[in-house]
């Protein structure tokens, strides 16, 4: 019988910062109590629509059901930040400043204090009213018929949470297992009740792909592979927030018209990193290389730990989300320190099926349910044929400009320190 349990667990603060989290880590488990389990499989949504909840539970059910695995959907740190996820549109000191120019330029006065744009519906209202004062002016000439006022607004992610971008996020899905490890509820594949036999796949797309990578760098110990689609092998600027601090219509995470009528709103991520190399919260060199998956001093530190099958798949003609080219050294530099490392590019289109392959956009419209079918029976046969290495320190560390990340594995978590 197919069971799903869900579970909430305390997980990382941000070690970076100094923050304690607010918010506990929330998981579901999905397994057959009447078979054994070949294998501990992550699906991890990446930004927006692979993230809705009942798409998970199906495509969680689907695989555990069909390849006798257990299967962990995590919501990780800052999951909600999408509106289709929950996420709420405010305005932030940065947004209110460009709003009131944009409508200084326009003749529209918006006078006093304006943070109560801070809170969501009454910054819809405010929009809402605007719209129709542009309405006004557009119907007595006074602006042209296809005039946008081009704005810029922040999202609230769910549970009060913010982007970190990378470390909180994989250290979720790491901390998830561990939990499993310590309490499995499913019985274990050859009638073994050694856990730590049992291998670990994480499978993702996008922004999932990315933090598969990241949990394999942070604690390559305890995953054994990664199926991946079209993940960024550097982190985009975009995607932290902070990217309005130079150019809010450049650097945003995605604009849209869709939201408001007379309205070009680019939106960022909500974030506690700053540009600003005078405050404590810097995103500075050292914060940048260390959410690189692509870091070669990282890489061959890694290599020296039990390495993780990679199996990847990318389009060629994705050069703005998560660039081709970053992805092909990763890979070359992958095979070159002796991983099994796999990428398959897709480069024209010829290689479009319609069913697996569907475009050459980032993604390439793959579903991931698509993916697991077609690479998960791979994986696990060669995880069953290949030995578990000996045991290994379960540390590592990571050299960053002026700065060590030191991930630990202890008995109850996987933790942090920098140095």
């Amino acid at each position: 019988m197919l069971v799903n349990k869900t579970y909430e667990i305390v997980s990382t603060d941000d070690i970076e910062l100094g923050i304690k989290r607010e918010s506990l880590l929330e998981f579901r488990l999905s397994f057959d109590d009447e078979c054994e389990m070949n294998a501990i499989v992550f699906i991890v949504p990446g930004l927006g629509g692979d993230a809705n909840d009942n798409y998970k539970e199906h495509l969680a059910e689907f695989t555990a059901r069909e390849f006798n695995v257990a299967v962990a959907s995590v919501n990780y740190h800052c999951i909600g930040n999408r509106p289709q996820t929950g996420a709420k549109y405010f305005f932030d000191k940065a947004d209110q400043f460009i709003l009131k120019k944009k409508c200084d330029e326009i003749g529209i006065s918006l006078d006093g204090d304006l943070s109560f744009l801070e809170q969501s519906q009454l910054a819809i209202d405010t929009l809402l009213k605007i719209s129709n004062l542009i309405n006004s002016k557009k119907d007595r000439g006074e602006l042209a018929k296809d005039f946008l006022l081009h704005i810029s607004l922040t999202l609230q992610p769910t549970k009060n949470e913010y982007q970190n971008f990378g470390i909180m996020q994989a250290m979720d899905l790491l901390n998830a297992l561990k939990f499993i490890k310590k309490s499995a509820p499913f019985k274990m594949g050859g009638g073994s009740h050694e856990i730590d036999k049992l291998p670990v796949i994480v499978v993702g797309s996008s922004h999932g792909g990315y933090l598969a990578h990241m949990a394999a760098k942070i604690a390559p110990w305890l995953i054994d592979g990664v199926i991946d689609n079209s993940s960024y092998a550097k982190y985009p600027f975009r995607f932290v927030g902070f990217g309005k601090e130079i150019d809010y219509t450049k650097y945003c995470g995605y604009q849209t018209t869709k939201v408001l009528d007379n309205a070009s709103i680019y939106v960022s991520d909500k974030t506690l990193w700053t540009l600003d190399s005078n405050s404590e919260r810097y995103f500075s060199e050292a914060r940048e290389e260390i959410r690189y998956v692509l870091n070669l001093d990282h890489l061959k530190t890694q290599s020296k730990y039990p390495k993780p099958i990679y199996v990847s798949y990318h389009s060629a003609k994705d050069e703005y989300t998560a660039p081709a080219n970053d992805k092909a050294e990763l890979y070359e530099v992958l095979k070159e320190l002796k991983f099994d490392a796999s990428l398959t590019m897709i480069k024209d289109e010829s290689q479009i099926d319609g069913k697996f392959i569907k475009n050459l956009t980032h993604g390439m419209d793959m579903s991931i349910k698509s993916l697991i079918i077609k690479e998960l029976p791979i994986m696990l046969k060669k995880l069953a044929k290949r030995k578990k290495p000996k045991r290994c320190s379960k540390n590592i560390s990571y050299v960053s400009v002026d700065r060590t990340y030191k991930f630990y594995e202890d008995e109850s978590r996987v933790g942090l320190e920098i140095l």
